[in-house]
């Protein structure tokens, strides 16, 4: 009798320890995210690199202006060394930025530009409406769990800074889903926390505020 228990509890153990694995590796379950799904695209998004808070030196909100770097305003030399040095320079200014400067674009590519020229030609690319959601930001670290269903593997990453979690969003493709190890933390606009515990609870969160914010938001 006392061997049966054994090895009934022996069986529920390892049953038990199976059923774990699937819920990590299983990629049809409700905590994976494939490549292609709304709450990846808007995840995306919201790490796209924001290039809307220095357009009123550099006038194009697909990319700025790495610091730091020296105006002359008003004929006066002003160093830029922190976003918040922008909030003293007015729309009727008269700007004019010491090149060369380099520039860090929506994908986090950075070129140098020499001429007001380059500049201009870069900013008339960017569009009106571009897809980077201001509104909300993720709290670091987050740990990422990636599945890939070709060669059935999953590995794990910990991503500390929205450019982590950009390039892992571009690397990964349509044979790969990922989950996000919950509890993680947003950010608002406002500065209002944000709590979320699931997939469907962290897309409602971002969907709220997509359009909730103007370009220069932070």
């Amino acid at each position: 009798m006392k061997n049966f228990l054994i090895i009934v509890i022996t069986c529920f153990m390892m049953s038990s320890c199976q059923e774990e694995e699937r819920e990590l590796i299983d990629p049809t379950i409700d905590t994976t995210i494939s490549t292609n799904s709304t709450l990846a695209k808007l995840m995306k998004n919201v790490v796209i690199h924001d290039g809307s808070y220095d357009d009123i030196v550099d006038g194009g909100n697909c990319f700025s202006i790495d610091l730091p770097y020296i105006l002359l305003v008003n004929g006066e030399p002003k160093t830029i060394l922190q976003r918040e040095d922008y909030n003293t320079i007015g729309s009727t200014d008269r700007i004019d930025i010491q090149f060369p400067v380099m520039v860090t674009f929506s994908d986090y590519q950075q070129a140098t530009i020499n001429s007001v020229k380059e500049l201009e030609a870069i900013s008339s690319q960017c569009e009106v409406d571009d897809e980077d959601i201001e509104c909300i930001d993720f709290i670091y670290p987050i740990q990422i769990s990636t599945f890939n269903t070709r060669s059935n593997s999953l590995s794990a990453t910990l991503l500390n800074h929205d450019f982590d979690f950009f390039l892992f969003m571009s690397s990964i493709d349509e044979n790969t889903s990922f989950s996000i190890n919950y509890p993680i933390d947003l950010v608002l606009y406002t500065g209002e926390s944000i709590d979320t515990q699931h997939n469907s609870g962290l897309q409602e969160a971002i969907s709220k505020v997509v359009s909730a914010c103007d370009e220069n938001d932070e």
